[in-house]
């Protein structure tokens, strides 16, 4: 239901520069994911409940903020999701920062893989917060690539969903999952509503939804994840 941006980076840059000028196609998406915006840069966190494209605060952080890397999210609230700033993504915990498209249901099957520890700290009401939390618990136990590769597949295994895509940031490493069901279509815009692409570029990686002009990139397909190195930008793609 939202769409979903990031970027990494060996120089520290505004999110505009890193992307181009396709920057403002990507906000102009948000005149239908129009239930606000989060833009997140190791863990601090900016969020509005404006259209993106209406919001001066994000055209001002998007320019002028420097950083080694950044993740954008434009939410559209599922159906039976309220509207609020605690719903918004990103999602950040200690060193880790994630944002989710899609929707899982029903939420509460989530709860079974959160750590106790953490239960009390959700605020909202979204199953992708709750996502969030089980992926934690799986990296505290696992290790971060292995952690989101285990909480992905035990909701798959588990509840039914649209979509489980998902990006994930620490201070070392970027992390896209490509994971949707191709056979619920209730909420697709287009044939490839749901796919990732990616482009690595000189000193950067960008990846990012589709439908604002990016089909040339390469995809990443259904049931895979990317792992990029944040000091190195060497990319590893694997299966789930």
């Amino acid at each position: 239901m939202c769409r979903l941006l990031g970027f990494t980076s060996t120089q520290h840059k505004s999110f505009y520069e890193a992307v181009g000028s396709g920057f403002d196609s990507f906000v102009g998406l948000s005149a239908e994911h129009k239930d606000g915006w989060g833009i997140a840069f190791d863990g601090q966190i900016q969020k509005d409940l404006k259209p993106a494209h209406e919001s001066p605060e994000l055209t001002d952080t998007a320019t002028t903020r420097p950083s080694n890397g950044g993740m954008l999210h434009l939410r559209q609230a599922s159906k039976g999701i309220s509207v609020g700033i605690d719903n918004n993504h990103p999602f950040t915990h200690n060193a880790i920062t994630f944002m989710h498209n899609g929707t899982i249901r029903p939420a509460e099957t989530i709860e079974q893989f959160i750590d106790e520890k953490y239960k009390s700290l959700i605020k909202g009401t979204t199953d992708s917060e709750r996502y969030f939390y089980a992926l934690i618990s799986k990296v505290d136990e696992l290790g971060l690539v292995e952690g989101v590769r285990k909480s992905v597949n035990l909701i798959r295994a588990t509840a039914e969903y649209s979509s489980l895509n998902i990006m994930v940031q620490t201070p070392e490493f970027l992390i896209a999952v490509c994971e949707f069901n191709p056979e619920n279509k209730t909420e697709w815009s287009s044939e490839d509503h749901y796919e990732l692409r990616l482009k690595k570029e000189g000193e950067d990686v960008v990846i990012a939804s589709t439908g604002w002009g990016n089909s040339d990139w390469q995809h990443l397909d259904n049931h895979q994840m990317l792992v990029v190195d944040r000091s190195s930008l060497e990319c590893s793609i694997s299966a789930l």
